[in-house]
């Protein structure tokens, strides 16, 4: 499954080297116009994968998810450079196997609504642990198991967050694993690459927050791209409310030279 997303996406971009991987999680307000600086942007970088993770309540919350998120899936879901993923927290295992499995249960409902098209292609585990034990393992392997079971999408790309290095057994379970989440100032290019788990740089994603208007996204992206990083995010705020366009833009812009 890991594999078959992955070639999947690379065949249909073959432009492209690097993905952006969008943390969506401010409510998408009237007509989804909270998300309009993310949705212009995709739609002005067609050649640009997108993976979008959408969070109405630190999980699905209840089915349907209301007529602004309805809205905003629909409209997500009508570009074809873009894979949804539902947001679930994991609390670095503390919650319970079967509240993961039925909130996975409801995303996976979503492709059942009829009134629109806001079904989601993945899941993006959020707190993972990143302790080396056959418990953290077990844990995450069951988790992302029963994600790409039950969600009915032809790829099902499954992402943890540790927002760290992550121990290298967990990169058997998911496609992908946020192996940096932290603020711009900390982060310190390839150095920072370098403390990765090693041999894992295609599966692994990087989100910076907090980063200024006069970063130099383009140079940063491209030694994302020479060492082989799967995706990328850079974002004005710590917890993904605000969307600058130009930044979104430049971000585009930078991904597609590679």
């Amino acid at each position: 499954m890991l594999a078959s997303f992955l070639i999947s996406l690379l065949l249909a971009l073959p432009c492209q080297s690097i993905l952006i991987l969008v943390p969506l999680y401010v409510y998408p307000g009237t007509s989804a116009s909270a998300w309009s600086n993310v949705t212009n942007t995709i739609a002005a970088n067609p050649q640009v994968q997108w993976q979008i993770i959408v969070n109405p309540n630190s999980g699905p919350g209840t089915y349907p998810p209301d007529a602004n998120y309805i809205a905003g899936l629909s409209k997500l879901n009508s570009y074809a450079n873009v894979v949804t993923l539902g947001y679930i927290a994991t609390n670095y295992t503390r919650i319970p196997y079967a509240t993961l499995t039925s909130q996975i249960d409801v995303y996976a409902r979503w492709a059942t609504y009829t009134g629109a098209n806001i079904a989601v292609d993945g899941i993006f585990f959020d707190e993972v642990l990143n302790t080396a034990s056959s418990t953290v393992y077990t844990y995450y392997q069951r988790a992302a198991d029963y994600a790409y079971a039950k969600i009915p999408s032809a790829v099902t790309p499954v992402i943890f967050n540790p927002g760290a290095t992550a121990p290298a057994q967990l990169f058997n379970y998911a496609d992908t694993i946020v192996q940096y989440e932290n603020a711009f100032s900390l982060y310190q290019d390839v150095t920072t690459i370098n403390k990765f788990q090693p041999g894992y740089n295609d599966q692994t994603a990087i989100i910076v927050y907090n980063t200024p208007s006069t970063a130099n996204i383009q140079s940063l992206v491209h030694s994302m791209v020479q060492q082989g990083i799967q995706s990328v995010y850079f974002g004005i705020d710590c917890c993904y409310h605000v969307f600058n366009g130009q930044l979104l833009s430049s971000l585009a812009s930078a991904v597609l030279a590679g």
